[in-house]
């Protein structure tokens, strides 16, 4: 085991390597990088469980988006690194001969959260998938429909955003709730053109897809160059008058953000209401939303529709730490194994699974399954020992994989930055967090000697840049993987 003074010490240039762990303390209370911040870190090696480091390694902390490794690995257990999510197309009533519909066409919620995405290797985009269903419809040779198109999304439970999360997030794509019945991973793009000059409003372009009754009350200013994107959109679910806020960039013709589909369900029902017009197939109702249960004709069954196999889901939600698969994920779980799909009861497997593997959950709090809220409670330790418990799973080639890699030149995101011309280099399989005053990192990494190392490494309330969090933990890192 490296002495925790040993390795702490290495993040600081120009310190003495016999300092003690008081003397060490009491330099990083004078010493502004790490002044009132708070630390979990751990690591061990998965063949055994061997403590590699540990400094507070029983902290609680906030992980941010280090949670997500959680409800993936537990997904991929669970349900299989092939399964499928299945949305089903129904008719009800009778079509008679002249091609009219007695009845309503129901489109059957499975939790599929990438369902007209494009974000997943495998899925129809959301134009493909409208054709899709409108040629599979025009098989069953229905020309008029005398009801509605009719969202189904009892499978899961109604409450869409987790109680925590804060109210800047929740209108943006970032922050978009769950359905049963998911869309276009449940995100708008908001387009805008800058004014002239910094302060000048911005004037809102266009929406893409348009979504029927939305309004904006427009805040929106023009920032300075090269400022990137600091709007955000406050809007809750299932409201449907957005208040627009903050800056995007001056100097460029146009600058798009993305929001949150106030009601993701009932806008795919009015999207496909939309399609089969515009393909001359009338329909008398107005599009609906359906909660409750129902039993369907298997006769009846005019399109099912197939998702991705999970671990590309899982590939692309903790690459690219989608908040709203992580979601979706849980409950579906839930569903799945108790038959309710509820957050809480997302949240009583994840505690359940820790307990049958052993792993210590005194002090652990959670609150939703991707870490967004700041309320959630994860400490270091918890997180490195369920990543050995992964490893010792059937799934964990895909699981391993799924992670973004230090170091790779053909990556993206912070992780392909970290460790360059190092041993960390294409080594380290890494997923990082941050929300506000939150940086994590979590994963695996091999040391010299093909030993692989399961860590953890959380900072919460720290008085400096995310990027100088971000050096210490590189460097605690390439410590590791330099181990013989």
């Amino acid at each position: 085991m490296i002495s925790t003074t040993f390795l702490l010490i290495l993040l600081f240039t120009g310190l003495n390597a016999q300092m003690s762990l008081n003397d060490w303390l009491g330099y990083v209370a004078a010493n502004d990088t790490l002044n009132r911040a708070q630390w979990s870190i751990y690591a061990e090696y998965v063949d055994n469980g061997e403590t590699v480091i540990d400094y507070n390694s029983r902290n609680c902390l906030a992980p941010a988006s280090s949670l997500k490794i959680i409800t993936t690995g537990l997904a991929l257990v669970k349900l299989g690194p092939d399964f499928q999510f299945s949305t089903r197309l129904y008719y009800s009533g009778s079509i008679n001969r002249k091609g009219t519909l007695d009845g309503d066409l129901l489109i059957v919620g499975g939790g599929d959260p990438t369902l007209g995405s494009d974000m997943v290797s495998g899925s129809l985009g959301l134009d493909s998938l409208m054709q899709t269903w409108i040629e599979a419809i025009r098989v069953t040779g229905i020309r008029r429909i005398s009801g509605a198109v009719i969202s189904d999304v009892s499978l899961l439970e109604e409450q869409s955003i987790p109680d925590y999360w804060p109210w800047i997030d929740i209108g943006n794509y970032y922050g978009t709730g769950t359905s049963a019945l998911c869309i276009h991973n449940n995100l708008y793009y908001l387009t805008f053109k800058p004014g002239d000059t910094v302060g000048d409003p911005a004037e809102i372009v266009r929406v893409v897809p348009p979504v029927s009754g939305l309004e904006f009350i427009n805040h929106m200013c023009t920032g300075p160059v090269g400022s990137g994107d600091n709007g955000y959109i406050y809007c809750a679910p299932k409201q449907f008058q957005a208040t627009l806020r903050g800056t995007i960039p001056a100097g460029v013709d146009e600058f798009t953000i993305k929001g949150s589909i106030p009601d993701p369900s009932l806008f795919t029902a009015q999207l496909l209401t939309a399609a089969l017009i515009d393909a001359g197939i009338k329909i008398k109702q107005k599009p609906q939303v359906r909660t409750v249960l129902s039993d369907y004709d298997p006769d009846k069954l005019i399109n099912e529709h197939k998702s991705p196999a999970l671990k590309e889901i899982v590939r692309i939600t903790n690459q690219k730490s989608v908040n709203l698969y992580t979601e979706q994920l849980l409950k579906f779980l839930a569903w799945q194994e108790t038959g309710t799909g509820s957050l809480d009861k997302g949240l009583e497997l994840i505690e359940a699974f820790l307990d049958s593997n052993g792993i210590n959950n005194l002090g652990w709090q959670l609150f939703d399954a991707s870490g967004l809220s700041r309320t959630n409670r994860v400490s270091a330790r918890q997180l490195s020992n369920f990543l050995s418990v992964i490893s010792r799973t059937p799934a964990f080639s895909e699981y391993y994989n799924s992670f973004s890699i230090a170091g790779d030149p053909d990556g993206s995101g912070s992780v392909a930055s970290i460790g360059k011309g190092t041993i960390l280099a294409l080594n380290g399989h890494i997923k990082t967090g941050t929300i506000s005053g939150v940086r994590s990192h979590s994963g695996y990494l091999t040391t010299r000697s093909g030993r692989q190392i399961a860590f953890s490494l959380i900072c919460n309330n720290y008085p400096v840049s995310t990027g100088r969090i971000n050096k210490i933990h590189e460097s605690i890192l390439i410590q590791l993987a330099m181990l013989p």
